[in-house]
């Protein structure tokens, strides 16, 4: 099922809801002002009458809030239509398969795809997939060559174990002679939803959640 969803809308409402609040505190406080004014104004002492330039300070210093607290409001909502463009224009990736730097690779339907690129060939590579908990679920050797290279994982364990479709830690090693480098890795899977959480852009491979800024490459429809 593909998904796309807006975390930070909740975000962007209890913002909305904080200055309409700041608002309507504004036009309370406003409303007290102008009355306890009038009443002064009413029983002034006319030998000493009311310096009038304080208030004309405060009514000038209310209205300057007010007008940036709408100020505000406006800038909010445009935030909020911006942040919806921006996933909505993430529509199209849905249902595509991508890579993706990743550290993790997505099992989907029972198949798990990354890459990885070497320096120059190498001794010997070690590919070790590991579930949420550290355990090693399934290792085996990578190719050697120079360059970028593939790999392949079926779900299953050395054992026989299936493991269900989910995240796992991917980790990479290269032997160099006497050296032994990890190196980074890329996660190839199909993009299943998209959502915005706390103000980043991520699209969904499954229940992998990847940055829109990791993205490699798009593969065409097939």
């Amino acid at each position: 099922m593909t998904t796309i969803t807006q975390a930070a809308t909740l975000t962007a409402a209890q913002r909305q809801e904080t200055a309409l609040n700041s608002r309507k505190q504004i036009a309370s406080n406003f409303q007290d002002f102008l009355k306890l004014l009038t009443t002064q104004l009413q029983h002034q002492d006319p030998t000493a009458p009311l310096d009038t330039n304080q208030f004309t300070q405060q009514l000038v210093q209310f209205a300057q809030v007010e007008q940036q607290l709408a100020t505000n409001s406006h800038l909010e909502r445009l935030i909020t239509v911006q942040e919806t463009t921006q996933l909505t224009a993430l529509t199209p990736l849905i249902g595509r398969t991508v890579e993706a730097d990743s550290g993790k690779v997505a099992l989907q339907g029972g198949e798990a795809r990354g890459s990885y690129t070497l320096r120059a060939d190498a001794t010997a590579v070690t590919v070790t997939i590991r579930d949420s908990t550290g355990r090693v679920v399934a290792q085996g050797p990578g190719q050697t060559r120079a360059g970028r290279q593939e790999f392949f994982w079926d779900g299953v364990s050395a054992s026989g174990q299936r493991w269900p479709d989910g995240a796992y830690t991917v980790e990479v090693q290269a032997q160099y002679g006497s050296s032994l480098e990890t190196v980074p890795t890329t996660v190839i899977g199909r993009i299943t939803g998209a959502e915005r959480a706390d103000g980043t852009l991520k699209l969904a491979m499954g229940d992998l959640r990847i940055d829109t800024t990791a993205i490699r490459a798009v593969q065409p429809d097939r």
